[in-house]
């Protein structure tokens, strides 16, 4: 072989290493750089109509009542604090609703153009989470209206940093947990950390401590997990109530497993709860673990970083793959009655101790100071 020849492939396979090694550390942000470019804004124009002072828009998929997750529940809490508290108006922009006002947040649905349009021209700030965010930088870099983003899990690396890209010192973040922002801190863009709020008054029952609960049977949450605890204990009741978004795990062919729909009126199911269970693979926060804490209702949980953080000393955590482990605890909770109490005046403190007003005080004067800046 003739030495240019080898030359010549010696280029070809350094520069293949070198596309290779581009398109595989490249790949989330080339990608989620494609989907922005491709991706509409709510508006096709907006005026110059001075923004009203006290006036909030969120523009994202879905919002309670409709819509029970966590997620819409903590929005809810802080957009209530901003209204009943400060005096604030607050909007959301949701793909669909079956209301058009809840508790004082006006519901606009995305296909009333008219008053999407009117709704984000009016705001001081776009809010916006879980999908949506793509569609609400488009239209925050074309209405120039700052940006911020609530982030609930670890998935929005790519996409923070391309929105970073789009918006520059625009864009802004509330992380539901500390570790949420020490995870995001690389990219630079300016947050705060609000938990998602639980006023502890607000969920205190009295329960019948009739049943072991999973709230959200989906596959992460731990919907089979559950299955396999009950199979273990054919004489414990337990209750699995359906969550709202993906594919959820109802086993009907055990006789100790109670299924219940979705419900906003989440306090029903914790006045029939004796322990709660926690099972995930992923949370970044767990906020149904600090409403039954609120009851003092022992929580037990696989020890992610966010129920780490939330539940702190009183949660009780498990391996989620080690099912001996769960059907033990839940065997000491339900026959050593110390052992119960002394869980149930940890978890009520823990619940007291994440009282929301300082921090939603802090949000409520963070979100005042955020204008646009132009470049």
């Amino acid at each position: 072989m003739k030495k240019n020849e080898i030359i010549k492939i010696g280029y070809l396979l350094f520069y293949t290493i070198l596309i290779t090694f581009f398109l595989v550390y490249y790949h989330g942000h080339l990608k989620m750089w494609i989907k922005t470019m491709f991706t509409k804004p709510y508006v096709t124009s907006c005026s110059n109509t001075l923004p009203n002072k006290d006036e909030y828009t969120w523009l994202i998929h879905a919002y309670v009542p409709d819509h029970n997750a966590g997620s819409e529940w903590m929005a809810h809490a802080m957009n209530k604090y901003l209204i009943q508290e400060k005096g604030q108006k607050v909007n959301v922009i949701s793909n669909k609703s079956s209301v058009d006002m809840y508790e004082r947040v006006k519901i606009i649905r995305k296909d009333d153009t008219e008053n999407v349009k009117g709704a984000i021209e009016r705001a001081r700030v776009l809010l916006t989470h879980h999908g949506m965010e793509g569609a609400a930088a488009k239209t925050a870099l074309l209405c120039k209206k700052p940006l911020v983003i609530l982030l609930h899990d670890h998935n929005r690396y790519n996409g923070l940093r391309e929105y970073k890209r789009l918006l520059k010192d625009n864009i802004y973040a509330v992380c539901n947990s500390e570790w949420i922002k020490d995870y995001y801190k690389n990219i630079g863009v300016s947050s705060i950390v609000v938990y998602p709020p639980v006023r502890w008054q607000e969920y205190t029952v009295v329960s019948s401590h009739e049943y072991v609960t999973l709230i959200n049977t989906n596959v992460n949450k731990g919907g089979e997990i559950f299955v396999e605890i009950a199979k273990r204990m054919p004489e414990t009741k337990f209750l699995g109530i359906k969550g709202a978004y993906n594919k959820q795990i109802f086993e009907l062919s055990v006789p100790n497993i109670t299924y219940l729909d979705s419900t906003p009126y989440i306090k029903d199911i914790y006045s029939r709860t004796d322990i709660l269970l926690m099972p995930s693979k992923e949370e970044s926060w767990g906020r149904t673990a600090i409403e039954a804490m609120s009851s003092g209702i022992p929580v037990i949980a696989h020890p992610t970083p966010g129920l780490k953080e939330s539940c702190g000393s009183a949660g009780i955590f498990c391996d989620r793959n080690d099912i001996d482990a769960w059907v033990r605890e839940i065997h000491r909770l339900k026959t050593d009655r110390n052992y119960y109490d002394k869980k149930s005046s940890e978890c009520l403190a823990r619940a007291k101790e994440l009282d929301p007003d300082k921090q939603m005080e802090q949000f409520s004067e963070w979100i005042k100071t955020l204008v646009w800046k132009e470049d």
